[in-house]
């Protein structure tokens, strides 16, 4: 029997959840599979349509009394070890992603359609809460429109923040910059990322909460976009600063401004994105 400890699990939505989701789905085809998970509102109903068991408790001292603790970045296997795990046992594998898909051009029409002349293009597909930054990055907006009259912020997701980043935004009379996008299909998500000049996820620590990677950024890097993440949590394995992107203080408003302002005058970040990260991630073994 294989176990599977995570706090992150369907039918929560985001990154993590979907890549616990693939390791347990395709493990469970060749194993019997048990998940230990957080416990998640309506958890029983998705629970009873899968092949493995899902146990809705945290497990307690289990990394101390296995043979190899996989951490998927730098920053938790770092996290891991201050955490009293023995750092021989540590093992960093990145996270992967499927494949890009081929751009839809009827997604990529409307895309165009909605987006008109705005630019340059911001864009960030996440959660809406405290930890993904949308504040901060909203208020960078607000002093970009003063260089970038045309400029577009494009919010994918939803979340318990919501209501108040739409406040913020009516306060920052940024309603002709911000277009908010939720339960959208994955055609017109993956054509809106591909059309935008830059991902934009500044991470930070918020409470417990930090970006343990960030598999955004690399399906965003897919479209040869660059990210601009945050030096809280394990962006930095995700993103190659100055190459693919750039790592910012996401809890210092001048970093933030002042890298999108860079990354847009840029302009000089190499389309390839995926083939330097993959060979950083190579090096690694």
């Amino acid at each position: 029997m294989y176990l599977i400890v995570t706090r992150s699990f369907p039918p929560e939505v985001g990154g993590m959840q979907s890549l616990m989701w693939g390791l347990a789905k395709e493990m469970s085809k060749n194993f019997m599979v048990k998940v230990f998970a957080d416990h998640y509102e309506n958890h029983k109903e998705f629970d009873k349509k899968v092949n493995f068991s899902i146990l809705n408790k945290r497990a307690n001292k289990v990394l101390n009394s296995v043979e190899k603790v996989i951490a998927n970045s730098d920053y938790t296997k770092d996290l891991a070890i201050q955490n009293g795990v023995e750092q021989e046992k540590v093992i960093v594998i990145n996270p992967g992603v499927s494949p890009a898909k081929e751009l839809n051009k009827t997604s990529l029409t409307k895309v165009e359609s909605l987006l008109k002349t705005k630019s340059p293009r911001l864009i960030t597909v996440s959660r809406f809460d405290k930890r993904k930054n949308h504040e901060k990055v909203l208020m960078a907006v607000r002093n970009l429109k003063q260089i970038y009259p045309n400029i577009v912020y494009i919010c994918i997701g939803y979340g318990e923040e919501e209501q108040n980043l739409k406040d913020l935004v009516n306060e920052l009379n940024l309603g002709g910059q911000v277009m908010f996008f939720k339960e959208i299909t994955d055609d017109l998500k993956n054509a809106l990322v591909a059309k935008s000049n830059i991902f934009v996820m500044p991470s930070v620590k918020y409470k417990s909460s930090v970006e343990g990677f960030g598999i955004a950024y690399i399906e965003a890097a897919q479209y040869g976009v660059p990210s601009l993440g945050g030096s809280d949590g394990g962006a930095a394995d995700a993103i190659q600063h100055d190459k693919t992107g750039l790592i910012c203080d996401g809890n210092n408003l001048d970093e933030i401004y002042s890298s999108l302002n860079s990354m847009i005058e840029n302009k000089s970040y190499p389309l390839n994105l995926i083939g330097l990260i993959l060979l950083n991630n190579i090096k690694k073994f």
